[in-house]
Formats: C-alpha cells, structure tokens, sequence
C-alpha cells in the first residue's frame, strides 16, 4: 500500500493549495488526498477561476511528483431539513469536476441525515441525494465514496455506522461508481473492525485512518489511542484492500476554537492560544513514520 494525507493537514496553517502540497510533501508524502470540506477555504478549487487553478495545481503535484489519490467533498449535511441542499450539491459538483482535472479517482461524499429517521427513511432520502450526483459522476468517471458514521457524532437517528449497513446502501443504490470509504476512528466508536472490513469487501476504495480513545471522533495518529492497528491491518489484507493507506489525522493539533470544545480563555495573554505551523509539521513527520511502521510490519510498504 502507498501512504497519503490530507490537505486538511495544513489547512489552518496555509493559505493556498500549494502551499499545504508543499508541507506534506517535505514530510515525505508523496500521494495527496485533496480537502474541500472547508468550503471558504478550498474557493481556489470551486469558485470563478477553478478550471484553470486546478490544471496548474495538477502541473505542480506533477512536477513535485505528487499524485492525487482521493479527495473529500464540501461539508455540510446535504440533507437538511429533508431537502438536497443547493449549496451543497453545487460545490460538491465542483468537487467531481475538479477531481476529474486533478486525475483523482475517488471522492468522499458524506450521507446525508436527520435525527427523526429509520433505516429506511435514510436509505430513501440518500438515494435522491446520490442519484442526483450520477450524472456529473458518468461524465468524469470519478467513483464517490460513502463513508460509515458513528453514534458518537449523531447519537440520535439511523446512520450507516457499520460495515454491514454500508454495503447495503452500496447494494441498494447499485451504480458501478458508488462505493465505500471506511475511517478507522468512526469505527472505533463502535468496536473492532475486522468483521466490519471483510462485509464490505471489494466495494471498499478508500481509507480514513485515524484514531481517538472510543468515545469520541478524535481524528488522531494512530498510537494514541484505542485503535487496534493489527485488527485493521488484517481486515485490509484478509479482505483484498488495493487502496491508498490515507490518513485523516487533521485534529492532532486543536485550534482554540474546536468542533469539540474550545479552549480554555485567558484573556490577559494569548500569544500561546494557537498552535503554529512548524509543530504541524513536525507532527506530519512523525505522521508519515507512523505509516511507514505500521505497513512495513505487513511487509505491505510501497513507495
């Protein structure tokens, strides 16, 4: 397997795509999965100019060489209030299409919810949502990609939290370009993973490892917590994985103002409220060792 990251890394920190392809790229990555879930700071890729901006930021991966193995589309939920969000569905249209400059493959697109539906409201709902994406997806051939949830994000409502339930929306949506990507930090939410890892089989493409200590969605290194990585390692293996060893590890160093608690004021002094840009890239070193490691004990290492 290749080791990837997520532009997300850096977005806190850099300003431009380039920039955040640079930092990952001097910590040894050298297979890129492209972030528009902030939506305010991916406008290069989705607003006026973005044709053109992506064709240059595909020049520059090319010669750096960098390659775009996977992206993840706008955020947001795409269902709110039972209607597909305008909004949304625009920008993540956009994000298919730059994909298809970029020569990138596949793009996470998360489901969308409401905290009053079953499993069969939710499988209705998402099928409207992702049919509407079949068009733009035939175009492009870029495959997108359901990813499982957890209770701990959205504790009330039907999500597909398991591997079971996914390939089932997979099987029940049944389009050639539709497919699975599994975070190993949702996952560990809600217990181990290889069981999980074998029912989806050769429907899963892509991967967000990640990891927390269980009970909440922590998106950390692996290590530093209760993911047991010999427990997915197998199930990639045991279950024919070809995809890309890609992380999602964005939230090692928390801003001061953070989806899952703030930090703590004092007023009086804030000049170490924010962490900085050289600790981040520091922990992306320390990030792609931790990849090396763990696929290299599998004698799976790719260059």
């Amino acid at each position: 397997m290749k080791l990837a990251t997520t532009t997300e890394d850096f977005n806190r920190f850099c300003s431009t795509y380039k920039e955040r392809i640079d930092c990952i790229y001097n910590a040894g990555f050298r297979y890129v999965d492209i972030s528009f879930y902030d939506v305010d700071k991916s406008m290069e890729l989705l607003g006026g100019n973005r044709e053109q901006n992506a064709r240059e930021l595909k020049a520059y991966g090319d010669k750096l060489g960098i390659k775009f193995v996977q992206a993840h589309s706008p955020g947001g939920n795409p269902l709110a209030g039972g209607v597909i969000s305008e909004d949304i569905f625009q920008n993540t249209i956009r994000s298919i299409e730059a994909c298809a400059i970029l020569g990138i493959p596949n793009i996470v697109c998360h489901a969308g919810f409401d905290e009053v539906w079953d499993k069969a409201k939710f499988f209705e709902m998402n099928k409207k949502f992702y049919s509407a994406l079949f068009p733009i997806m035939e175009k492009t051939g870029v495959n997108v990609l359901v990813e499982n949830g957890t209770k701990a994000n959205m504790p009330n409502g039907y999500y597909t939290n398991s591997g079971a339930d996914i390939k089932e929306l997979v099987d029940y949506l049944n389009h050639p370009l539709f497919h699975v990507c599994w975070d190993t930090g949702h996952a560990n939410c809600e217990g181990s993973q290889y069981d999980e890892l074998m029912a989806m089989g050769s429907d899963l493409y892509a991967l967000h490892i990640n990891d927390n200590t269980g009970s909440s969605d922590l998106h950390t290194i692996p290590f530093l917590g209760t993911v047991n990585m010999d427990d997915v390692m197998h199930g990639l293996i045991d279950s024919g994985y070809k995809g890309y060893f890609t992380f999602e590890c964005c939230s090692v160093l928390r801003p001061s103002h953070y989806w899952q608690g703030d930090r703590r004021e004092y007023s009086a002094d804030t000049r170490l409220l924010e962490p900085t840009l050289a600790m981040q890239s520091e922990i992306e070193r320390f990030l792609y060792n931790v990849g090396m490691h763990i696929l290299k004990s599998y004698n799976c290492f790719e260059e």
